[in-house]
Order: C-alpha cells, then sequence, then structure tokens
C-alpha cells in the first residue's frame, strides 16, 4: 500500500524543519550592500561595494548529492557591471545547510531550527571547533524599504571583547529568502608602545545587508 504526499505537503514538512531559511533554485540571486574595513599597524582602508550571490547551476558532487553552484559578484555600485569574484557550492539535506566557502564548508544551519540550539559549524572541515547557536525572538526588521518577519540569528562567535581584542560574527536569516544581514569583526589591540587604549592593531570588520533579491 503506498502513502503519496503532495508537493504542499512536503513543502509544509520541511518548512517546518526550517529547510526554507536556506532557499536553493537555479536561478535565485541575492544583492547585498557590503562594508569592508581592513586595519593594519600602517593604515585602515574602508571599502564599499555591491556583492551578488546567485544560483547559477546545480550538479551531483563526487558523494553523488545534489549540489548547487554560487556565483558571487562584486561592483562599486549600479552604475557598474559586475565581475565575478569567485565560485561556492551549497547544499542542504533534512539536517544540515552546508556552505562551501573557498573549498572549505561550513555548516550554516541546522535542522530543525530552535531558539538556543547548538551544533559545530566547523563539524565537516578540518578547523577547530566553533558552535553556532540559533536566536529566534528577533524583531522585524525593515532594510531596503522591505520589512522581513519570523527572522532566525545564527551566533557563529561571540567571545566579545578582552584586553587582546574583539570577536564576534553572526548572521540573519528569514524564510524563503536566505541570509539578509551578516556582521563579522575579527580584531586584534595593541598590547605594547600603543598610542591609545583598544589601539586596533590588525583585524577586519564586515557588514552585509541585504537590498535586493529575487529569479533571474
Amino acid at each position: 500500500m503506498f502513502i503519496s504526499c503532495s508537493e504542499s505537503e512536503l513543502a509544509s514538512d520541511t518548512d517546518r524543519l526550517g529547510l526554507n531559511y536556506f532557499p536553493l533554485e537555479v536561478g535565485n540571486y541575492r544583492i547585498y550592500d557590503v562594508v569592508e574595513t581592513k586595519y593594519t599597524v600602517l593604515k585602515t582602508t574602508v571599502d564599499i561595494y555591491e556583492l551578488k550571490e546567485s544560483v547559477a547551476d546545480s550538479s551531483l558532487n563526487i558523494s553523488g548529492n545534489l549540489q548547487y553552484i554560487i556565483h558571487r559578484s562584486t561592483r562599486a555600485d549600479g552604475t557598474e557591471s559586475w565581475t565575478l569574484d569567485s565560485i561556492w557550492t551549497a547544499q542542504k539535506s533534512t539536517s544540515i545547510a552546508v556552505l562551501t566557502e573557498n573549498n572549505v564548508p561550513f555548516v550554516k544551519l541546522s535542522f530543525p531550527i530552535a531558539h538556543e540550539r547548538e551544533w559545530d559549524g566547523n563539524g565537516l572541515n578540518a578547523l577547530d571547533s566553533e558552535f553556532y547557536w540559533y536566536n529566534t525572538e528577533l524583531a522585524d526588521t525593515a532594510l531596503s524599504g522591505v520589512i522581513y518577519q519570523d527572522l532566525v540569528k545564527v551566533i557563529q562567535n561571540d567571545r566579545g571583547e578582552d584586553f587582546l581584542g574583539f570577536e564576534n560574527k553572526s548572521e540573519i536569516f528569514a524564510p524563503d529568502i536566505g541570509m539578509i544581514i551578516k556582521e563579522s569583526a575579527i580584531l586584534s589591540y595593541c598590547q605594547t608602545a600603543c598610542a591609545t587604549e583598544k589601539e586596533i592593531q590588525s583585524g577586519r570588520e564586515l557588514m552585509m545587508t541585504l537590498k535586493e533579491y529575487g529569479k533571474e
């Protein structure tokens, strides 16, 4: 005896797990406003640009699993053409969503999504364990005139500040859209012969906010 499920019923089941927070479909794209600040002993540089992530194709990887090809392109602003910056891959199952960045896989989401649930974001790579966790108690957020609801925040690093520096990394996801905000700061403070307290000697800050999304 066979019991069939409609596509809407299957979608409802996966949505309950939270898979819709990591949508993967060829043609989907997201455009972000990016502010990137880099610190060195000699100078501080601030780059402001746009980043487009588009799902360009899909294929089977060496394990036989379906993966999606993500083209990441940049431009200074809307007056310029896009320039391909890098190619990443993404895949998901009913238990995890994985984004491979420069050949390093990160477990971006773990299903089902639940407040304060933890998992090892580096569980599929050779880096030291780094435990991510969910905050699902977020207020609605407006970006570029659009209000996003039912948001989920993934805290990837909340070590905060000490005398050595400051570390904080997080991403916010919206259902059926994906990541809408990324914040990252890894800073090292000067330790000897410093001009000021908490003088930044090296590091990087990154802020990405969604400005547009759709399907091409």
